[in-house]
């Protein structure tokens, strides 16, 4: 018998009698023929463009088999495809009220929580999100746990994304090296692959993750490079740097950290021949200055390096940061007039400015000029940003400097507590203390101070550990 589609009746007739066979030969979406029946309808409609009748035949397929899960679990992805969640959330729910064991079901209700949980931004409160995530991940867990060679990708997408905003690494390097093994050619797949690596605090996997793929997909370059700059792989970071700058020539951001990690590297003139020719491309970007300028100080030329930071900031007079690195250019050269000059017409501007307030009331302090001023600079700051531990540091300084040793310790302990790696934080701490005379105190604080991060004088430290040994009766 032939069944034609343009013949509404004898397409009744067609279904009708294949649906017993149907019915009792394969596990069907209802466990009745008329629901069978409104299924297909309801497929049928939906595939014709016609979304209301296709939903009120399975509401019809619902009525004509109650007990049945999966007709619920079609109601539910029929809804969800809509984006209408709640109906989908609550059809899926009814469906695993009937068989808890309903995937479909399972994968709505974890595609919607999951989908939530991707809205939340970082004023959600953390315990929102876990909860939130949770409860999407015990409903796809349920559906990747079925197969795990056949799982839908974006489903375990989903997880892997779940399992990293819950801080579960391993489980999220699983989900998505699964995502790689079914589909190897997927770039994002990598990239969430190599991401979870790197949360498990596993950089050399996700190093390696990029590396594999990057020659054919360059657009990888800019991640596998900050992975290799946290690794400490500084070279190979601006080899991958300058391999996506090559696909995004415009793109400053990554000049900027090819710039960062040569210069951190230590290699000057290269820092600021790369410099030079990114503040030409983008003019209006005063990082490239700065970093220029810097680059050319520390690699032994401070006259020049402060030639090319003074155009900059003499046309940007109301550019806080370059007015600092400024400053810091005159002062680490010695011109400490020009440094405080700089600073105290940045605070003519900007009078409530705490850091440009901290870096004058220090600058005098360690000259030893106008304590009482320098005082009150840093009190300025430290009200503005209060418990600030380099604030604290300065403040202490001053006092040390004016030679009010009680108020000097008083500001010095907790800034050395707070910052315990900071060497000149300790050596300070370590002269308060031996005005003092707290001897083993002051060795102590010395001492942390030479395995400290640097900018000390390691002899004149050491030549004062030496002194205060001498002062320990024996």
């Amino acid at each position: 018998m032939t069944c034609s589609v343009a013949f509404t009746r004898a397409w009744h007739r067609c279904v009708a009698a294949g649906l017993l066979l149907l019915w009792m030969s394969s596990p069907a979406a209802a466990q009745t023929p008329v629901a069978y029946f409104e299924f297909l309808m309801a497929r049928r409609l939906e595939a014709q463009g016609d979304e209301a009748g296709a939903l009120a035949a399975l509401e019809r397929a619902a009525a004509a088999d109650p007990a049945s899960a999966e007709v619920r679990a079609e109601i539910a992805s029929f809804q969800l495809r809509r984006d209408r969640h709640a109906d989908a959330e609550r059809a899926a729910l009814r469906a695993l009220k009937l068989d808890d064991d309903n995937l479909e079901a399972h994968r709505v209700l974890g595609s919607i929580y999951a989908a939530a949980v991707d809205a939340m931004n970082a004023r959600t409160p953390q315990a929102q999100v876990e909860v939130s995530a949770r409860q999407a991940i015990a409903h796809l867990e349920r559906v990747a746990g079925e197969a795990a060679a056949g799982t839908d990708i974006q489903i375990l997408f989903s997880l892997g994304r779940l399992y990293l905003r819950t801080n579960e690494p391993a489980k999220a390097v699983e989900a998505f090296t699964r995502v790689v093994n079914q589909n190897p050619t997927s770039v994002q797949g990598q990239l969430s692959l190599a991401q979870a690596y790197a949360a498990a605090d596993d950089i050399k996997s996700a190093i390696a993750t990029l590396d594999r793929i990057v020659d054919d997909e360059p657009r990888v370059a800019a991640v596998l490079a900050q992975y290799q700059e946290q690794a400490g792989l500084l070279k190979e970071a601006v080899q991958s740097y300058t391999r996506a700058i090559a696909v995004e020539p415009m793109n400053g951001w990554l000049k900027f950290r090819r710039i960062a990690t040569v210069f951190n590297d230590g290699n000057y003139a290269q820092a600021a021949a790369f410099a030079a020719e990114a503040q030409a491309q983008h003019p209006d970007d005063l990082r490239f200055p700065r970093l220029r300028a810097r680059a050319v100080f520390e690699g032994g030329d401070p006259a020049r390096a402060v030639t090319i930071l003074e155009p900059t900031a003499k046309a940007y007079p109301n550019d806080t940061t370059t007015q600092l690195a400024l400053a810091d250019l005159y002062s680490d050269a010695g011109r400490d007039g020009d440094a405080e000059r700089t600073l105290r017409q940045l605070l003519e501007v900007e009078p409530a400015n705490a850091e440009a307030l901290n870096y004058l009331g220090y600058l005098l302090a360690d000259r030893g000029r106008a304590l009482e001023e320098a005082v009150r600079f840093v009190q300025r700051a430290l009200d503005a940003d209060p418990g600030n531990p380099s604030y604290l540091d300065s403040l202490g300084w001053a006092h040390f400097r004016r030679g009010d040793l009680s108020e000097a310790e008083k500001y010095l302990s907790p800034a050395a507590a707070q910052l315990p790696r900071n060497a000149v934080v300790q050596d300070h701490l370590g002269d308060v203390l031996a005005g003092q005379n707290r001897w083993f105190d002051a060795i102590a604080a010395w001492t942390r101070a030479l395995a400290g991060d640097g900018g000390i004088d390691r002899a004149v430290v050491e030549e004062k550990i030496q002194h205060a040994r001498s002062k320990i009766p024996r």
